[in-house]
């Protein structure tokens, strides 16, 4: 049952790889696997979503692209941690550190897109010379961040993790002795799911709700990967009332990011850049008093979301 989509990675190499980003197509799941076999089919799926991607992104930059690659080592990082707990393997955490490394590297790239993109366009006087300049300061440094995303997906460190990820996804390594699989499926999902009740019921400030959207990202990620498992509607019906949770939280850590961007491109500019700074902090202090009620609507969504029955019980 070893997932064929693992062999994309070699021909990724060959820049054989896609016209545009490549969102996750999901693993192929079956109640009647092992354990260590769906395991190895959502590796499967993680790496062939990160060699795609990072073959597009080789050919040419696509915000579309360093997005999808990025969400792809989110999926894979999960499915380490929680089969790596659920299999009582410690070395997989090895695996997950270097991940987070080479995503970590991703990341400035794709807070800086955000910001371009979208942030910078938000607050209604975003005219004007210090605006301008703002957003010309913004476009080198995205520019600077980007050739850090060239460098770690053509680098060692990242061939290297395709490849050992690649070989454990078609490996034969015994990883449990557990054989059913829906059994674990559950137990891993309501692990996820105590570890949200864990972090809302103390969300209530910016850091605590970044560690409460953290936990539902690992939460609908297991549920994804789970999901042929059960009843389609009921998972759907899930999956959207999660989702729509998870874009609010999302809109408000891009908020709650806005200061540490604009300290970081403030940073990198020239003498003369009064005009620039003024218009910075008048970002900062529009999406700053924005933040009291992004938190507000997020936590009253979270209430709701806390009576959504699960499809897995």
């Amino acid at each position: 049952m070893d997932d064929p989509r693992v062999s994309v990675h070699s021909l990724t190499r060959r820049n054989l790889g896609p016209a545009k980003p490549v969102k996750t197509q999901g693993p192929y799941i079956a109640s009647a696997m092992r354990p260590e076999q769906a395991f190895r089919a959502i590796l499967s799926d993680c790496v062939a979503q990160i060699t795609a991607n990072a073959a597009l992104l080789r050919a040419g930059r696509s915000v579309e692209g360093l997005h999808q690659l990025r969400v792809a080592f989110r999926r894979l990082d999960v499915a380490l941690c929680a089969f790596g707990k659920e299999f009582k393997q410690a070395w997989l955490e090895d695996l997950r550190g270097r991940g987070k490394i080479l995503s970590g590297r991703l990341a400035p790239a794709r807070d800086l897109d955000v910001f371009v993109g979208e942030l910078l366009a938000g607050p209604p006087d975003s005219g004007g010379e210090g605006f301008d300049q703002l957003r010309v300061q913004a476009e080198s440094v995205r520019d600077a961040a980007w050739e850090a995303v060239t460098a770690c997906i053509t680098g060692a460190d990242f061939e290297a993790f395709a490849d050992d990820m690649a070989s454990l996804a078609s490996s034969q390594l015994p990883l449990t002795r557990q054989r059913r699989l829906p059994k674990t499926a559950a137990r891993m999902l309501d692990r996820q799911v105590a570890r949200v009740k864990k972090r809302g019921r103390h969300a209530r400030d910016e850091a605590e709700l970044h560690r409460l959207r953290i936990a539902l990202k690992k939460l609908r990620y297991t549920a994804e990967f789970f999901a042929p498992l059960y009843p389609r509607k009921s998972v759907k019906l899930y999956l959207k009332k999660l989702r729509g949770l998870q874009t609010l939280l999302g809109d408000l850590n891009d908020i709650a990011n806005v200061r540490a961007v604009v300290g970081q491109v403030v940073r990198r500019g020239n003498d003369n850049q009064s005009p620039m700074c003024f218009a910075a902090g008048a970002v900062v202090g529009w999406y700053g008093a924005r933040t009291p009620q992004a938190a507000k609507q997020a936590l009253k969504r979270y209430r709701k979301f806390r009576k959504v029955a699960p499809f897995w019980v």
